[in-house]
């Protein structure tokens, strides 16, 4: 009978084949099974342990393990492996390699730390190869000893003495003269102590319970106390059910659904995680948290985080408010000064867009850290950018993965970012597209068991359903103004000169033109006179238009909200610092105190804005790249002075009142002139798909199912300019919506699915 070859039918079974052969103590039938696995996969660090662990444990063959050891190191220097090495060496009698391997382990452990291990474990560790070259030494020097004294022995038997036949005097051994070495004693070797092994009685029992409770229960000596003390510490540090940062942690409402993740993913996940919670849920509390565990046990010595630009004076204010961490940023003086010096401090928040440059990725790449955490990690979701090709390269012990929404398009991307958590868990794309994605759907998964399976190992996602958050309502008030004459005629003539040039002049500046026409006749006047060389004609009577506008519809609505409730804080959106200016100003006229918050403002100005609001003001201007990633929960009330195109952006603005924290109902006020590209987005997202009644987090998904290959901005903006008319446009948004109403139906439909890939196996 023909036995079938578990490799033949697929890596899956071949590696199960392995497990099933080590089982059963077949270790030779195992090593081939995970040679065949290493012939398809040479790079998988994984199978390279397995196949150490097997050639060294069951097997015993030092020679045979070490190409396979030799190999993981080309693929990462660790300093354990090089320790492993220097025993192998050893082991098969290579002692000058031995130590050399074991001086390279040496230094290797000092640069990267104790990493999972205790200084005590790796104190072990070299100490045990250190031993092994010494034992290794004295079997070398009794052997060779014992090969001379064998020597000696068969030249004194064949000349020694007949029996009974007398010594002559030139035979008879003379007393040596004082300092003489005589030629005996010069090749008598020196006494070899020997090395003293111990049998050591080892019993197993369950602890004394009545008397370790009389030793906690009773008050006892100073003496006493501290062993208890020391007692409780130990008992705590042995695993991870309680955790030791909580007393350390300050203004974190500790929610037990982040408390589970942390222990969850230092019991199971071995450091190594893809955080998936909701929007909303507090992934950056749970990696706080984490980070400052393995801190306090000293499983970590040094910490990068990488996040998009807007949010890295975010992370660096939570981290050192909340969890006592203390971390340089890129935003920091220091990095513009030294950036030699910067990449070498333990705890760096970098933007991921600065540290993937030319200049820095091979730094970072070349660095060792103990942790990287990667927020948006959305952003990795393709191995050919820059992004993904950096946070691959650096050498890391432990990775956490932050991201609401794992997959977008496909589910390559999840293979994409798990590959970067734990390489080969998913073995090649090509398997993984063969075994896990239905063949022409790429968004939908097949094995849908065996999946879901694998993800448990590296993935955690907790969802609103299955924690019951129930956040405060939100209400969505938009308002639909009437423009003044002048302030018409300014939008149609932009309008027409945009239609007009739509072939000729760059989409960008005519995308940029519109935009601004629909915030403020001071952001639009900047653009325009850019244009002025070019076409001054038509440019001077737009530029007249912008300047005879005055107060606009949008101000003097504005100004009617911030008067009712004055004492109620406020934010106040915009996408232009010309529009934030020209707002400031009406306000410093009608005596409105107020704080200004925007991108382009040094890191301690946007701290004191942001706690002047919080503190002081009851209101805060903010431009929309100063306020991205800013947690506003203290704030219920958000006006959007002027409208984003791209639905993401205005679902980022209410996410930073709408949140965990917030306590009381949210309330956004739109701010739409009639007739507007604005006026169109806002009709559709009100009323076809009902946006602001969706969680926060949904409307990316839900324009992914769009069928659009273009943006959604690209989208509008080919509406307006091809449109001969308001009659048209609006027929044409009104077409636009319904594609939506039909994208909203196959999210919904696409979460069923969802919930088959990820279900409700990923909670805590």
């Amino acid at each position: 009978m023909k036995l079938v070859d578990p490799f033949e039918k697929n890596p899956d079974e071949t590696y199960r084949a392995y497990q099933r052969f080590r089982r059963r103590n077949e270790p030779e039938k195992a090593y081939r099974c995970l040679e065949r696995l290493l012939k398809e996969f040479p790079d998988d660090m994984g199978l390279l342990e397995d196949m150490v662990a097997l050639t060294i444990g069951q097997m015993g063959d030092a020679t045979l393990a070490r190409p396979w050891l030799m190999r993981r190191i080309k693929l990462a220097s660790y300093w354990r492996d090089y320790a492993l090495l220097s025993e192998l060496e050893a082991m098969s009698g290579n002692l000058t390699k031995a130590k050399e391997n074991l001086t390279v382990a040496t230094k290797l452990q000092r640069r990267q730390g104790f990493l999972m291990d205790s200084p005590q474990e790796a104190r072990k560790a070299l100490d045990r190869a250190r031993d092994l070259i010494r034992l290794q030494e004295h079997n070398r020097w009794v052997e060779r000893i014992s090969s001379r004294n064998q020597v000696q022995t068969r030249v004194a038997e064949r000349g020694a003495p007949a029996a009974g036949k007398p010594i002559s005097a030139t035979e008879r051994k003379r007393e040596p003269r004082p300092g003489e070495v005589t030629a005996q004693a010069a090749t008598t070797p020196p006494a070899i102590p020997a090395l003293p092994s111990y049998r050591v009685p080892i019993r197993f029992a369950p602890p004394d319970y009545p008397a370790m409770s009389a030793m906690l229960q009773s008050q006892g000596t100073l003496k006493q106390c501290q062993l208890r003390v020391e007692y409780a510490h130990l008992d705590i540090q042995r695993g991870f059910d309680d955790l030791l940062c909580l007393n350390e942690i300050k203004g974190v409402e500790r929610y037990w659904y982040q408390l589970e993740t942390a222990k969850k993913v230092l019991k199971y996940f071995h450091g190594r995680v893809l955080l998936c919670d909701e929007v909303g849920l507090g992934k950056t509390v749970e990696a706080g948290i984490l980070m400052k565990e393995y801190l306090l046990r000293g499983m970590v010595k040094n910490i990068l985080i990488l996040t998009p630009a807007p949010l890295v004076s975010q992370w660096q204010e939570e981290m050192a408010q909340k969890f006592a961490i203390v971390f340089v940023t890129t935003d920091d003086p220091l990095f513009s000064a030294d950036p030699d010096r910067f990449w070498r401090h333990p705890f760096i928040i970098a933007s991921i867009h600065t540290a993937k440059s030319s200049k820095h990725f091979s730094q970072v790449a070349g660095n060792f850290y103990d942790l990287v955490v990667v927020d948006e990690a959305h952003h990795l979701k393709n191995r050919n950018t820059l992004n993904w090709k950096l946070v691959n390269e650096i050498k890391k012990r432990f990775i956490f993965l932050l991201s609401a929404t794992p997959v977008q398009n496909h589910l390559i991307e999840l293979f994409n970012l798990i590959t970067l958590l734990q390489p080969g868990q998913f073995k090649t794309e090509r398997l993984f597209k063969q075994a896990y994605v239905q063949r022409g759907d790429p968004t939908k998964p097949a094995n849908k068991d065996k999946l879901r399976e694998l993800l448990r190992d590296v993935m955690i996602r907790n969802t609103r359903s299955a924690i019951d958050l129930k956040l405060p309502r939100r209400f969505a008030v938009t308002q639909r103004l009437e423009p003044s004459a002048a302030e018409r005629e300014l939008y149609n003539g932009i309008t027409a000169f945009a239609r007009a040039h739509s072939d000729s002049l760059p989409r960008s500046l005519l995308h940029l033109l519109l935009r601004e026409a629909g915030s403020s006749p001071s952001a639009l006047s900047a653009t325009l006179l850019r244009l002025r060389a070019e076409r001054p004609e038509t440019v001077d009577h737009l530029l007249d238009l912008a300047a005879s506008v005055g107060e606009t519809a949008r101000e003097k609505a504005l100004s009617g909200i911030l008067s009712k409730n004055p004492e109620e804080k406020k934010v106040v959106f915009t996408q232009y610092l010309k529009t934030l200016d020209s707002v400031a100003a009406m306000l410093e006229r009608q005596g409105f105190p107020f704080a200004v918050f925007r991108g382009d403002l040094p890191a301690a100005e946007k701290e004191q804005a942001i706690r002047r609001f919080r503190e002081d003001l009851p209101i805060l201007l903010s431009t929309e790249s100063g306020g991205e990633g800013r947690n506003l929960q203290f704030c219920n009330t958000l006006i959007n002075l002027d409208l984003p195109w791209n639905p993401m952006r205005i679902e980022q603005r209410i996410g930073r009142l709408h949140r965990i924290g917030q306590t009381r109902d949210v309330f956004v006020f739109n701010l739409s002139v009639r007739e507007t590209i604005e006026d169109h987005i806002l009709n559709i997202l009100e009323n076809k798909i009902n946006m602001f009644e969706m969680v926060i987090g949904e409307i990316e998904p839900l324009l992914g199912y769009l069928g659009e290959e273009r943006e959604f901005e690209d989208v509008v903006m080919e509406i307006w300019v091809r449109s001969r008319n308001h009659d048209e446009a609006r027929s044409r948004f009104e077409s636009f919506g319904e594609d939506l109403v039909k994208a909203k139906s196959d999210y919904l439909e696409s979460k069923e699915l969802d919930r088959e890939v990820f279900g409700e196996d990923y909670e805590v």
